[in-house]
């Protein structure tokens, strides 16, 4: 049905093209029959009608001159000559003449001017009049006029005549041309193409349109005429190639014209276009030839089908495609990094859990030792979880901030006294400084700032193998804000510039070798880049390869006005109260405590705790056991587990609290993600801990709770002293003795306390052993074996507070990994002599200063 409307429109147009043709022949006949006119004189010529003038004038000047003659006054004869010829440009030059040939009057250089009638003068430039007197011929008048200059070809085009054809000509075809343009363009369709026809063409959701021959629109319908936003009507006689098509450089000719070219279809063309709304638009396009009456092609039918919308989709689809595997991929990489991650102190743990059960310790100081690995393996396995669910947090957008006024450089000293003890097993020092006065608060939240810098002194500690780790704190002010910004200055490693954003991404680290040398699961850095972000600041960082890395932490330090600022020997001062008195240990007695837990570990494990603090505690293995204990009794804290058999901890703390007791219930879950508190709370709890159970905070907050229970201002009859691990910290803290350490080699622990010095004794019995198996690897070639010994060293030799044995001890594990023979007996010469002048503390040189529950 199209194409035949469009043949309509062909043969409609062919007759239009044949009345143009016969148009122009009508044109050359009228160009005929004016030059007809102008060869019979119907037409004024200008030439004739000039030398007919001066004819008339010469004629005039003889009337005139006759008269003069007879008077014979040829001097006023001469001088109404000059007056008449002067008022003609086109006199050259005149003379009057007897008739015996006597130049009698002569104005200009006559006798030359006119001695060229044989040149080139024609009849209009060289005229001559008799003079009469008496009725006889006197002589004559000559006048010489300028020569056409346009003879010839030249001057032929340069007459009236053809200048009035081609003018008559030029006007005809331009107008005749405007007219036919404005024909077309508002010819009316429906003439030509029924209406029914029209309608249904216009009901096509597909864009069609009709091109002749010469490339221009006859026939466009609705759905293509809406997607350019013109009507039908404007497109006709327009060119579809001058609509904004979206080509590229170099792109193939459009598709109609290779049809109209080519004489057969094109199919499944893709082409674009930026429709009337500034949209890219994507089409399929099939281009058909069109017949004429007489079997020639006269035009082309196009065919466009809209398919943007499935085009974006096949985008998307490959965004999501691609997003899908690079989830699968990072899942894949995140679950094989979380289970080496987990499955190292997992190890760990249930390892020396089974020596110690098994009871193959062989002393008291392996004991020790055993469950401290135990416990670093927990908490190193808590802080993991710990970032894990950090991350959960921040991502979902429930990053929680509470902020209140805390110091700044007490955060810093205390987080690098918790850290001190990995560098210096690493041998590396830790030092902190201000750049200028350090205010005595700031508004923040201390906890997200304690971690975001643990986190990032941790790292650097981390990617450190020798040299120092360094905070550098200042605080910027402007008007509008107070910044307070802390550098974390490693000599370590150091990256490359394209791994300083990919580090801040969860689970990436600079490449996937520093996984394999140095694990870690890539989740600090991440964490506290939002965690500065949330404290309206921001993390970044500025690294050289083998130079050492530098990561500035920025955090909005809220208002400093009235806050005093600390000098550096106040800095200092307080900064060394923090090391020496560090999380004082909280005592309970008398407080009742009922611990409702299923888990008969967990009981031993808190029962000990409390005891140990003085509490009284009673327990029960369910909560329906719970439930009737603390219906029956009188407790001051109850503990309870929120999964249980028989009744969970949720069912039973709301029992209690239906049946009116009022006693503080601390819920004890497993379960640490976001709104688990609130279910507590909202089943009665007034407290909240996670497991596994920090023991600090647990005595921290038996004793909060029941200060509020019964109404003190301050926990019931509490003691503080200093515990030992916090003791072992501060020690820690210490910088590596400087000088000749082999004089008097003393451990930096407290050897006044005789928990500490029994540590150190035991060490230094360890020490000799270890260095006499050393000596025989050595003997035997085991170079694996002098490594792991070395290994072994360097981290237990700090620990110990022996400082001095960490560098020599790491030098002798990377000889023996590189086999370099020639020097590893001196290195263990070294450590022998190192160890010969070590200092033992004498046993019970002071009393204890711990206090006994």
């Amino acid at each position: 049905m199209a194409i035949k409307s469009a043949r309509r429109l062909k043969s409609f147009s062919d007759r239009i093209s044949a009345r143009s043709r016969i148009a122009i022949g009508q044109v050359f006949l009228l160009i005929g029959v004016m030059w007809m006119a102008i060869a019979v004189g119907l037409v004024p010529s200008e030439r004739n009608a000039v030398v007919a003038g001066r004819a008339k004038f010469c004629e005039a000047i003889a009337v005139y001159g006759s008269i003069f003659v007879e008077r014979g006054d040829l001097e006023a004869f001469d001088q109404a000559l000059r007056a008449g010829l002067s008022r003609d440009p086109d006199v050259l030059s005149a003379g009057v003449r007897k008739a015996d040939g006597a130049m009698l009057i002569e104005i200009g250089d006559h006798v030359a001017q006119w001695g060229r009638k044989s040149a080139g003068a024609t009849i209009d430039s060289n005229i001559y009049v008799p003079i009469y007197s008496n009725g006889k011929k006197w002589g004559t008048v000559e006048v010489r006029f300028q020569p056409d200059a346009d003879r010839g070809f030249i001057g032929y085009l340069r007459s009236p005549q053809v200048k009035l054809i081609a003018f008559v000509a030029g006007a005809c075809m331009v107008l005749y041309l405007v007219y036919l343009r404005k024909m077309l363009q508002h010819l009316d369709p429906s003439k030509v193409v029924p209406g029914r026809v029209r309608s249904a063409l216009d009901t096509l959701s597909e864009g069609l349109l009709v091109v002749d021959k010469h490339e221009r629109i006859v026939l466009a319908n609705q759905a293509f005429a809406s997607t350019v936003g013109r009507s039908a009507e404007q497109l006709m006689g327009s060119r579809p190639a001058n609509l904004p098509w979206v080509t590229e450089a170099g792109s193939a000719e459009f598709p109609w014209t290779t049809a109209m070219r080519e004489s057969r279809p094109q199919h499944g063309v893709v082409m674009r276009i930026v429709d009337h709304q500034s949209r890219h638009r994507t089409f399929t396009v099939n281009c058909s030839p069109v017949l004429g009456h007489d079997g020639s092609y006269r035009g082309v039918l196009a065919s466009f089908d809209d398919v943007s919308e499935l085009e974006q989709k096949d985008i998307e689809l490959g965004k999501a495609k691609d997003a899908a595997e690079a989830a699968n991929q990072a899942k894949s990489e995140f679950l094989a990094r979380m289970s080496h991650e987990i499955r190292t102190p997992m190890n760990a743990i249930l390892g020396f859990a089974e020596v110690l059960r098994r009871g193959y310790e062989e002393n008291e100081s392996e004991r020790q030792e055993y469950l401290d690995t135990i416990h670093s393996s927990g908490q190193h396995l808590l802080e993991l979880i710990n970032d894990i669910l950090d991350l959960s947090k921040i991502e979902s957008g429930k990053l929680e901030i509470e902020l209140s006024r805390c110091s700044p450089h007490q955060i810093m000293a205390e987080t690098l006294s918790i850290l001190s003890v990995r560098a210096r097993e690493k041998g590396l020092e830790l030092k902190m400084r201000w750049l200028g006065p350090a205010p005595e608060t700031i508004a923040t939240d201390p906890t997200r700032l304690r971690q975001a810098l643990t986190n990032l002194v941790a790292n650097a500690i981390k990617f450190t193998e020798a040299g120092s780790v360094s905070l550098e704190a200042r605080i910027v002010t402007t008007e509008e804000t107070s910044t307070l910004s802390v550098d974390v200055i490693d000599t370590g490693i150091g990256m490359n510039p394209e791994a300083l954003e990919r580090i801040f991404q969860p689970f990436a680290q600079a490449d996937t070798s520093i996984t394999r040398r140095f694990g870690g699961t890539g989740l600090g850095l991440s964490i506290s880049r939002q965690i500065a972000d949330a404290l309206g600041g921001g993390v970044t960082v500025r690294s050289a390869v083998g130079k050492g890395s530098v990561f500035t932490l920025a955090i909005n330090a809220g208002s400093l006005d009235g806050v005093r600022l600390l000098d550096p020997a106040e800095i200092e001062a307080v900064a060394r109260a923090t090391v020496k008195v560090k999380a004082p240990a909280i005592r309970v007695p008398g407080v009742r405590v009922l611990l409702v837990e299923d888990g008969v570990s967990n009981r031993k494990l808190i029962t000990l705790v409390l005891h140990r603090a003085g509490a009284i505690v009673e327990f029960a293995e369910d909560g329906r056991g719970g439930a009737d204990m603390a219906l029956a009794g009188v407790y001051d804290v109850i503990l309870m587990d929120m999964q249980m058999p028989v009744m969970d901890g949720y069912t039973a703390a709301r029992l209690l609290r239906d049946h009116g007791v009022q006693t503080p219930i601390i819920a004890l879950t497993a379960h640490a993600m976001h709104g688990d508190e609130e279910k507590c709370r909202e089943a009665g709890c007034s407290g909240f801990l996670t497991k596994p159970i920090d023991m600090d905070l647990l005595i921290k907050t038996i004793a909060n709770s029941a200060a509020r229970e019964t109404g003190d201002a301050e926990a019931p009859a509490t003691a503080i002293v200093p515990a030992p691990a916090d003791a072992m910290q501060a020690a820690a803290r210490l910088s590596p003795p400087e000088g000749d350490l082999r004089e008097h080699l003393k451990s930096s622990l407290p050897s006044d306390d005789p928990e500490f010095c029994q540590i150190i004794l035991e060490f230094i019995d360890r020490l000799h052993q270890q260095l006499g198996a050393m000596e025989e690897a050595w003997g035997k070639q085991d170079l694996s074996e002098v490594a792991s010994l070395a290994h072994w060293l360097k981290g237990s030799g700090g620990t110990a507070g022996f400082a001095a044995l960490t560098a020599p001890a790491r030098k002798l594990e990377e000889l023996a990994h590189q086999e370099r023979l020639d020097e590893i007996g001196g290195a263990i010469k070294e450590l022998q002599v190192l160890a010969d002048h070590i200092e033992a503390p004498v046993v019970g040189a002071s009393e204890s200063r711990h206090a006994t529950p």
